[in-house]
Formats: structure tokens, sequence, C-alpha cells
């Protein structure tokens, strides 16, 4: 997390609260992955998320990257009663506890989950739009391994409709862009290098949490 732990609460307390189902679920992860626990989307992640599905009024979300379901949960929430989120995952552990609260909140009917590599799927998906098998997305979100960024970042620019939104989490790293040494700071820096001069999209970088970049998709 980038901003400081008392603004960053200031700010949640200021903002709309989550459901409390987003509690349970944070507990359950804990003790499902303790080491990976952070990898959710906090509360004020989430929120803005669902700022940015009902101010757009998307109907349609594609997802690298699905965990335990915490920021597919925010996007099926926000989303209209006939709305889908296509989250991609090779983790069967980690989607079957996701399932678990996209049922108790009513929303798996909203939720296509596809367990396998997400490049794969991915690539599969964007056949599919482009053979006019599938409807093209409104909004993508990428949340997956970080080495393979630029690859879901090209997925994403395929699959979305002119217009769309990518949002792409974690591109702070710990503030490590900075002054990038370790392998996964030069990745995380060079992706933001490269995708803040593409014109294929615009794009605002924003230091919500561990950073979060948001690309208006222009000409793909």
């Amino acid at each position: 997390m980038i901003t400081p732990e008392p603004i960053e609460k200031y700010c949640k307390d200021h903002s709309t609260p989550c459901n409390e189902i987003f509690s349970r679920l944070d507990a359950e992860t804990q003790s499902f992955a303790p080491k990976a626990h952070h990898m959710q989307v906090g509360p004020l992640e989430g929120a803005f998320f669902r700022m940015i599905i009902k101010s757009m009024g998307a109907r349609r979300v594609l997802e690298f990257g699905t965990f335990t379901g915490c920021s597919s949960l925010h996007f099926a929430l926000a989303l209209p009663r006939d709305g889908l989120v296509t989250t991609l995952d090779r983790d069967s552990g980690a989607v079957s506890l996701a399932k678990k609260y996209w049922e108790e909140a009513g929303v798996a009917s909203k939720v296509e989950s596809l367990v396998g590599d997400g490049k794969i799927t991915g690539h599969q998906i964007a056949a599919e739009i482009g053979e006019g098998r599938r409807a093209p997305y409104d909004v993508a979100f990428i949340d997956a391994d970080k080495a393979s960024y630029p690859e879901y970042m090209e997925l994403a620019i395929r699959c979305l409709r002119p217009g769309g939104s990518i949002l792409v989490d974690n591109v702070l790293w710990s503030g490590r862009v900075l002054q990038p040494k370790e392998a996964s700071d030069q990745v995380i820096h060079a992706f933001n290098q490269r995708y803040s001069e593409d014109r294929r999209v615009e794009s605002v970088l924003l230091p919500i949490r561990d950073g979060i970049f948001w690309f208006r998709v222009e000409n793909p």
C-alpha cells in the first residue's frame, strides 16, 4: 500500500461502505492463503471499481486473475442483472472459495469462471470475439502474474470495445518502480513506461493502494 495508513483509513471512513460479505471473504482468504492474503483488492479499490462500472454503464467485464474472487464480486455486484464477469485463473482451489461467495452474494449467474492458463484462455476469448461468437467487453481488469502483464494488456485491448477501460493493479509495486533493482521491479517499470507511451490508449496512473493504471482504449 502506497498511501499512509491514516489517510487510507480516513478515505475509507468517508466512502460508501462495502457489503459486509467482503469482511467474511477477507477473513477466509487469510486462512486459506495467509502468505498471499495481500493479493486481494482493498475496500477503497473495490469501491473505485464499482464506481467505474456504474458510471460507464458497463455490462461485461473481463478479469485476468481471480484469486479468491474479491474483485470479481465487486464487479458482479455493480453490474446490471444481465451483466457478465468472465474471470480467468489457474488456481482451482482459490476459485472454489470464490464461487462460495459469488453464490452467497446472489451473483453466481453473472460470473463465468474459466480455470486454466489465462494467456491460453485469453487468446481463445479474443479469437471468439474476432469471429463474432462472443461480444466484446466494456472493462478489463489485470491482476495476475506480473511478467505476463504485457501479454494480458494486448489481449485486453483486443477484447474490449472502443472506448472501453482497462484497469491494471500493482503498478507502483510498493514504490520500487522509482528505483527498480529486482527483476520484478524492472518488469513493472517497463510495463508502465511502454503503455504510458502507447497511442492506442489514454491513461492515468493513480496511487490507489499499490497503484492502479487506468487506460481508455482509443484506437485498438
